[in-house]
């Protein structure tokens, strides 16, 4: 029998990592569990840092696949996919190229946007499944003109399936802490995306080093900077703080979920540290992010700060002050525990191997 063939198409651009890392993170594990039978392939903008460095055959373009209609039209015929993941990302061009070959069609969304781009009209019949990697509590309900369209239309119903989480082993978490000399509970985490985001024409990845910085004598907590993968400078050099470029996506959940408190930005780490019940304050540090910080915020689950060393310091302090603390953790496990991570990659193996399973 043939091999499978898994094509994801993420979106691709300088600016963001996460759709592809979580693409990654989900092909590796399909890959480890169906082994030899399937084959994976990656649409990538080649001008992307991640691109060259991605460790399944791609191919490159010199834009992103949205603005290269014809050329991901002309592959997907080639490749023949059985199954073609969309991270937030597809043309209904594509999609129907997608159809034509006979794949299945999966899109993935994470806020209402981006949802919304699921629910257009010239996706009708085209999007087998979609899922909204948020939790029912940090996205918009659809709108009136939404849920018409679906009871009007054959178009696939958005599903919320919660934060995309990979969780750690306890292996993993053993061995990150004996590398970095850590132990739990005895640090904090400290990220501000992918590194490249620039606010207020700072650095946010700089303004988060240097209240580590303050929050470490602050607090006697030990602090663990991830600059990101996007960060384009030398990562400083510190005795107080251990400064990391970037992390593998199980490793960084492996620090995260064993640190006393997490300082993040509002974006997809932010419900991997609510998931793993790591109390946070944090920082919107680009409109999209706004609005789900806030749905956060509504939902009693995390701090929110402006992009202030002294604000940052003063909430950290106040989130790690007890009876604050244990009352903070005690509102995660009142959360639905879904986690879209596991849904997804069940959903794309029975999209696979089907009744083999």
């Amino acid at each position: 029998m043939s091999n499978k063939r898994l094509l994801f198409i993420p979106v691709s651009s300088p600016e963001g990592i996460g759709e592809y890392m979580r693409s990654l993170l989900l092909a590796q594990s399909l890959k480890a569990e169906l082994t030899d039978s399937l084959d994976i392939h990656f649409i990538l903008n080649k001008h992307t840092t991640y691109a060259k460095k991605c460790p399944f055959e791609a191919t490159l373009l010199e834009h992103s696949a949205t603005k290269e209609l014809d050329s991901v039209c002309d592959f997907i015929e080639q490749f023949k996919p059985d199954v073609v993941v969309f991270d937030c990302a597809g043309r209904a061009g594509h999609m129907k190229a997608a159809k034509k070959v006979g794949a299945k069609v999966v899109f993935i969304s994470q806020h209402a946007k981006k949802r919304a781009k699921g629910l257009k009209l010239n996706r009708i019949n085209l999007i087998d499944t979609h899922w909204v990697v948020q939790p029912d509590y940090c996205i918009e309900p659809l709108t009136w003109a939404e849920s018409a369209k679906l009871d009007m239309f054959p178009l696939a119903h958005p599903r919320n399936v919660g934060p995309f989480v990979p969780f750690a082993s306890c292996e993993q978490k053993r061995d990150v802490l004996n590398r970095y000399n850590l132990v739990s509970d005895g640090y904090f985490i400290v990220n501000a995306g992918s590194g490249g985001h620039i606010l207020n024409n700072l650095n946010c990845a700089e303004v988060y080093f240097k209240a580590a910085l303050k929050i470490t004598k602050h607090t006697g907590l030990k602090a663990v900077v991830v600059f990101g993968a996007n960060y384009n400078k030398a990562i400083p050099k510190s005795d107080e703080v251990t400064c990391l470029s970037s992390l593998q996506g199980t490793e960084f959940l492996a620090l995260m979920s064993q640190a006393k408190v997490a300082l993040l930005s509002g974006g997809d780490t932010l419900l991997q540290a609510i998931a793993v019940q790591t109390p946070v304050v944090a920082c919107a540090i680009s409109k999209d992010q706004n609005t789900r910080l806030d749905h956060c915020v509504n939902a009693g689950v995390v701090i929110k700060a402006n992009l202030d060393i002294d604000e940052i310091t003063t909430k950290i302090a106040q989130v790690i002050t007890e009876p604050f603390y244990s009352e903070f953790i005690g509102k995660y496990k009142q959360l639905d525990s879904t986690h879209s991570f596991d849904v997804i990659t069940t959903g794309i193996k029975n999209m696979l191997v089907g009744d083999r399973l």
